[in-house]
Order: C-alpha cells, then structure tokens, then sequence
C-alpha cells in the first residue's frame, strides 16, 4: 500500500511513561511518579552511536532514533521503558512526525538518549 511502512521492520517494543498530574506535593510542586501511558508499542530502535558524559557523571551516553508506526500519542516530556528490560529507560529528546503526501500521519521519529 502506498504511504505504508512495512510494519514488519517493526521488532523492538517499548513502553510509554507520563507523569501523572494528579501527583502534587505539599507544596504544590508535580513530582516525578511516572505511569504507564502505553505498552508494548511496536518500534524499531536504532543506536545512533555513544560519546562520553563528563560533566560531572563521567557515564557514557548513547543516543538512538526511535521508529514508531502511526500516529502514537507520544510527547519529549514522556520517558520509554525497553519492553524486555524493565530497569532501561530511553529520555526523549525530540518527537517528529512522518507524513505522506496527502498529509497523514504514517510514523512517529523520536530521538532520545540513554545513560549507562
């Protein structure tokens, strides 16, 4: 079908984390108690390579592009949690979406970091 990517190029998965609104401190400051927004989003990931974090953490940090199909209702504030390993978390970086030429949504692109 024209404008499709093909959804078998899709075999990673992850979830999708958003903090909740309805957690507020005492002071009235959001904390940071995350839920889960969506599971088990078929996507590809692809490393974009890894450089070295040495402002103070001296960690490596690895970047990827994330490919997801459609039109998902994911933001840069939310976090993605690896499917398989739970204890892997992806920070969003940048959200774009991929359109045809009739100006339908056929994929999300994420961009987002990870720290060993």
């Amino acid at each position: 079908m024209a404008g499709q990517l093909h959804k078998r190029l899709y075999k990673d998965k992850i979830n999708v984390q958003r903090i909740s609104a309805a957690t507020v401190d005492e002071r009235g400051i959001e904390s940071q108690t995350w839920q889960s927004h969506l599971t088990g989003v078929a996507c590809k990931i692809v490393s974009s390579g890894t450089s070295e974090d040495k402002s103070g953490r001296n960690t490596i940090l690895e970047n990827f592009s994330i490919h997801v199909h459609g039109d998902v209702d994911i933001k840069a504030n939310d976090r993605l949690q690896d499917y398989d390993d739970n204890d892997k978390y992806y920070e969003i970086d940048a959200v774009r979406k991929s359109h045809n030429r009739s100006g339908g949504v056929v994929g999300v692109v994420l961009s987002a970091h990870y720290f060993e």
